[in-house]
């Protein structure tokens, strides 16, 4: 099989030359095998020529023609070892001893060595969630808003000063969008994340969706020979108690390992969403707060077998189980300009019952090809995400001027039984050679979304509603995707490096609604990505990043379905949405501590949510649209601050100005301005022995444009303590967020002529308090499993 996939992979590689071998064996000077170490050939040049990672016993082999060369040894780019040699024959270099402190897959072997809470990298910004405390007992959601650089806010996540973004878990794009994302990524507990990258400029081998890139959560992985678990429980204070229990264990023995991961969560929510609307005769005062109770339950799964030393298969199963009920009383005054009076109100009672479950299968062989780093990867996946989602609502409409008292109902019902399934195949390829570090593979997905809809509007009416004819319709959306793409990374000198990726997506949609019938659209569209480094010294070093991104919208955002809230206001999908494309340029420069980014990105055809007023029939519809073109030129500032003991700091500033032209003639045709933020975290060791730890955190964002809304200025003080007890393996957090409750979104537009201001709150001052347990041999881990079908199901919106 391995010379099989040898002959097919020569197709596509540089010619190889008969030539001479180095070998070699890396050991601690306990003579400890180091494995998964870079063993790495330099001319006399200092051009790399070729490098590999080594084996189980710590072995490399090497090729390269006759000369004078430097052996380097390196782990996560620093130099550990290095070797000056002449090779004219095969030459065997014996045991090559490391006296530095390294880490044994992934695995530090020196007692408190940690990593610091923010490393900046040259291609990406890396948050160590498992040394900060300011997360410490919650979810993803909660990992992800103080993850610097990132915003999470009326549980919308984007890049600082850009627009919304990709998700991945373990490098691959998680297939929900929306509300579904965001509930998915409340069932991961926080404490068992590793870290997240945020990445601007993605790889090609990623998928081409995220508008502003990509965030990357690493969860933590299984050890090497041991066994270890975890018990945590929380309890959260918002406005309604909640609470959240996880529990973790991993083994590792020979050539079997296992993860498993398990959380229960159950939490209510209040939601507020107020808004006034300036139509022409009357004021529209609408009050819409929502009490929303969510239980949850979340597994996952992975286990993992070395069928041979070349050779590893493994499986993963992911299961979510959600119960999500919504309780409303939205109120509506309609008040007279000249008198200040209420004319008339509208007073509703709505209840929603939302059940989406997530079922997720992955089969997965990593072949290595030989000993030189080259490796084959094959995904198998499965996902299915279905919801029985029923909505009721009732009400009455207010007359008190001119003739009080007078009286007229209406009422509502809605259901929609959803079910979607996507089946991937994907393979990739590392590909290195003396000349470049290769890597090219391709992916075919197919999904399908079936919507059954159920609904009953009856309008204003004179006598309460007590029949509720319901109207069948339906909603199919079908998407399939084929895509290639090749990669390469050429270091080109000891200062430049340089990567260049291409990636195709071939894209063919056919969408069916009853109401407008069918919609397809085929489409093939090509996404490069360029980086260029330069490293002027040990101290700073200056990049260039280009990166074109596609946006495709959720199937959620897709579907016809209408929900109302009584009979004027109501929200619907939107079955013609096009794909958005976004083109980004970064230019980076790093010193020492400090990171200077100037930025510019151009979105094209960007669909977004827009509040569609109608003056002559006094309507609001929520609907998204593809209706806006942005430009958005920024300078993004970030400090690092580690030269106490006792603290750790992170501080930035983005600056950014946007100009948004709509396509729609119903709004503002054009709007400019400038955006910008502010925000300080500080993380602080309170006592020697690092088991006292407190945090605060803190950001300010200011007026600002986005889009067609002007935005008012919101922020957020955060808060907390954590202690470790029993060799800290106990430890305590309590953690305080939004202290002074001004983190929801304040914004107003004009639509068709006719003013609407909204401010918004979810629930975002909470109190969590956890604790947690581990216990088990932590010493070495082992590799946490990816699945091959992430974009399908971020964009199911679950």
């Amino acid at each position: 099989m391995k010379q099989v996939f040898n002959i097919s992979l020569l197709l596509f590689s540089t010619a190889l030359f008969a030539q001479i071998k180095v070998r070699g064996r890396i050991v601690t000077k306990e003579n400890i095998p180091i494995a998964s170490i870079e063993a790495l050939l330099m001319n006399t040049d200092s051009l790399f020529v070729k490098s590999e990672l080594t084996n189980e016993k710590g072995e490399f082999l090497l090729d390269a023609k006759p000369g004078l060369y430097t052996l380097q040894i390196r782990q996560n780019a620093k130099i550990v070892a290095s070797q000056n040699f002449e090779l004219l024959t095969d030459k065997d270099l014996g045991q090559i001893a490391v006296s530095e402190t390294v880490e044994l897959e992934s695995v530090v072997l020196v007692a408190g060595a940690r990593k610091k809470l923010i490393e900046r990298k040259i291609d990406r910004v890396v948050f160590n969630v498992e040394n900060s405390i300011s997360s410490s007992g919650g979810n993803a959601l909660t990992a992800l808003s103080v993850t610097p650089g990132v915003r999470v806010q009326n549980e919308i996540i984007s890049i600082i000063g850009k627009s919304t973004l990709g998700v991945l878990v373990d490098d691959k794009i998680v297939q929900l969008s929306g509300d579904d994302l965001i509930n998915y990524l409340k069932t991961i507990p926080s404490d068992a994340i590793q870290k997240i990258e945020v990445i601007t400029t993605p790889p090609a081998k990623y998928e081409a969706e995220g508008n502003s890139g990509l965030v990357n959560i690493i969860m933590k992985k299984a050890k090497e020979n041991s066994w270890n678990a975890l018990v945590q429980s929380t309890y959260i204070q918002k406005t309604y108690a909640g609470q959240a229990t996880m529990g973790s264990f991993n083994y590792n023995k020979n050539k079997l390992s296992f993860t498993s991961v398990i959380n229960y969560r159950d939490a209510t929510d209040t939601f507020k969403n107020n808004q006034e609307t300036y139509f022409s005769d009357n004021l529209w005062y609408s009050s819409n707060p929502f009490k929303i109770n969510a239980k949850s339950l979340n597994l996952n799964v992975g286990v993992n077998y070395k069928i041979k030393p070349w050779w590893t298969m493994g499986a993963q199963v992911l299961y979510v189980q959600n119960k999500r009920n919504f309780d409303s009383k939205p109120y509506t005054s309609i008040n007279d300009y000249t008198s200040g009076n209420v004319n008339s109100y509208l007073a509703s009672v709505v209840n929603a019952k939302l059940k989406p479950n997530i079922k997720s299968y992955n089969f997965y062989n990593d072949f290595k090809l030989d000993t030189l780093g080259r490796k084959l990867t094959l995904n198998l996946d499965y996902f299915n995400f279905n919801n029985n989602d029923s909505r009721v609502y009732d009400g009455k409409s207010v007359t008190l001027n001119p003739e009080p008292g007078s009286e007229e109902y209406y009422a509502g019902e809605n259901s929609n039984i959803q079910d979607i399934t996507n089946l991937s195949v994907k393979a990739d390829i590392e590909y290195p050679t003396t000349w470049a570090k290769w890597s090219y593979g391709g992916k075919i997905s197919s999904s399908k979304s079936k919507n059954d809809i159920y609904s009953f509007n009856s309008g204003v009416v004179d006598n309460p509603v007590s029949d509720f004819p319901l109207t069948y319709s339906k909603f199919d959306y079908t998407e399939n995707i084929q895509s290639a793409y090749l990669s390469l990374n050429k270091k080109i000198n000891k200062s430049w490096e340089s990567q260049f990726g291409l990636r195709m997506e071939a894209t063919q949609t056919e969408a069916f609604a009853e109401e407008s019938g069918t919609t397809e659209n085929n489409y093939l569209k090509l996404f490069p990505t360029f980086y260029l480094a330069y490293t002027i010294n040990d101290n700073s070093s200056l990049s260039i990043n280009y990166s074109k991104r596609i946006s495709r919208p959720g199937f959620a955002q897709l579907n016809p379905n209408i929900f109302f809230s009584n009979p004027f206001q109501s929200q619907r999908g939107n079955p013609l949405l096009q794909p958005a494309f976004i083109d980004n340029v970064d230019l980076n420069y790093t010193f020492k501590d400090i990171q200077s980014k100037v930025y510019f990105s151009y979105s094209n055809n960007l669909f977004a949510g827009i509040e569609i007023t109608d003056p002559t029939t006094n309507t609001v519809i929520s609907s998204t649209e593809n209706y806006l073109d942005t430009q958005r030129y920024g300078v993004y500032e970030t400090y690092s601050f580690s030269k106490f003991k006792w603290l750790e700091s992170s501080f930035s500033l983005d600056v950014n100005y946007s100009i948004s032209k709509s396509r729609l003639a119903i709004t503002t045709q054009e709007q400019k301005g400038f955006n910008s933020s502010v925000s300080v975290d500080n993380q602080f060791t309170l006592n020697s022995k690092k088991t006292l730890l407190f945090f605060a955190n803190y950001w300010y964002d200011f007026p600002g444009i986005n889009g067609i809304y002007k935005n008012k200025a919101t922020s957020n003080l955060s808060s907390g303590f954590q202690y470790l007890l029993m060799d800290k393996n106990l430890k305590i957090s309590l953690n305080v967020n939004d202290i002074f409750k001004t983190a929801g979104p304040r914004r107003n537009a004009t639509v068709n002529n006719v003013l609407n201001k909204t401010v918004m709150y979810l629930d975002s001052r909470n109190l969590q308090f956890s604790v947690s347990y581990k216990f088990g041999n932590s010493k070495i881990r082992v590799q946490q499993r990816q699945t091959g079908n992430q974009e399908e199901r971020r964009r199911t919106g679950n």
